[in-house]
């Protein structure tokens, strides 16, 4: 139980953060964090698909599309990267703020209750 009301606040707590980019999901109970702000890149035509008998300047062209593919994948990477590291501080941070309100919410009722019996005391 106290495990599955863990869950359901870090659940809460990501869908009230409204500077969150990826979108965090639960499958099966297991957490899935989804990149929302980073385009996957679409792999060109395999060379590996090329016929033998390919001029060279079509192979160049295959060859061109597949460094252009290799660089956007590492800018994917990069962004899903950088993307991942801002939510983890952004929930880490929300998750540390609202504990701390939820401490001193509880410890003000506990003084406040305590207040008469110290009152009594002198």
């Amino acid at each position: 139980m106290k495990n599955t009301s863990g869950i359901l606040l870090a659940a809460c707590l990501l869908a009230a953060s409204p500077s969150m980019a990826g979108n965090l999901t639960f499958d099966n109970g297991q957490p899935q964090w989804h990149t929302t702000n980073c385009p996957k890149p679409v792999p060109p035509e395999s060379i590996m698909n090329a016929d033998p008998e390919t001029a060279g300047n079509n192979m160049n062209a295959l060859l061109s599309k597949y460094n252009a593919y290799a660089q956007d994948a590492q800018t994917y990477m990069n962004c899903i990267s950088n993307e991942a590291a801002e939510d983890q501080k952004t929930i880490g941070h929300t998750i540390t703020t609202g504990a701390q309100d939820e401490i001193t919410a509880m410890h003000d009722v506990v003084e406040k209750m305590y207040a008469p019996l110290r009152g009594s005391q002198k």
